[in-house]
């Protein structure tokens, strides 16, 4: 739901400020429920794909995915899951702000958890061949930033089982439109290669 939800990512800001580049909460309003945050300097990371530097945002991601999974699981009170680290859950250039050299903001955080090291690297290789396919040649200082050297098959399936997961949130909101979407992503997911 939308109050577990935000309450969720009011949890990890709070939590991980001191961390981790998140935004700094400013306000909350668990009635609407909505979060009030300070502005972050930064350029999106979809866009700095977008401007032909894939290499660079992807290489940041990954050193911010190392920092991240560094954190203890007991960091962020209330979590919910089972595994080693803490899972962003919408990991990925879509939401980062990158500013000089480094991240500035990682947002978005209401799907985290506690789960596997492949659930966010392979969410953040999902986007770009999803999103953004002329940036997957990119995709390699991802991987080597990440430190984590997964095989292909480890992360494919991971894409395959949020695709499913997301395709089942569409079937429970009933949303019709949003399930064929799923759907479709999907079976192109499970139709790529490495």
């Amino acid at each position: 739901g939308r109050d577990e939800r935000a309450d969720r990512e009011h949890a990890c800001l709070m939590s991980l400020a001191h961390r981790l580049p998140v935004p700094e909460v400013v306000d909350r309003d668990p009635a609407v429920p909505l979060l009030i945050v300070r502005d972050a300097p930064g350029v999106h990371g979809q866009d700095m794909i977008d401007a032909g530097r894939a290499a660079e945002v992807l290489r940041l991601l990954g050193a911010v995915l190392v920092s991240l999974q560094r954190v203890p699981t007991g960091a962020v009170p209330g979590l919910a899951g089972t595994g080693p680290v803490i899972v962003h859950g919408d990991f990925g250039p879509q939401n980062v702000l990158v500013g000089g050299d480094r991240i500035t903001a990682l947002v978005d955080w209401e799907f985290a958890h506690i789960g596997q090291p492949v659930e966010d690297l392979a969410w953040a290789e999902w986007i770009v061949r999803m999103h953004h396919p002329g940036a997957a040649d990119a995709l390699p200082e991802l991987l080597d930033a990440s430190r984590l050297g997964l095989t292909w098959s480890a992360r494919q399936r991971a894409m395959v089982a949020r695709c499913e997961d997301l395709m089942r949130l569409a079937t429970a909101a009933g949303s019709p439109d949003a399930v064929a979407l799923w759907r479709d992503r999907l079976r192109a997911t499970e139709g790529w290669n490495e």
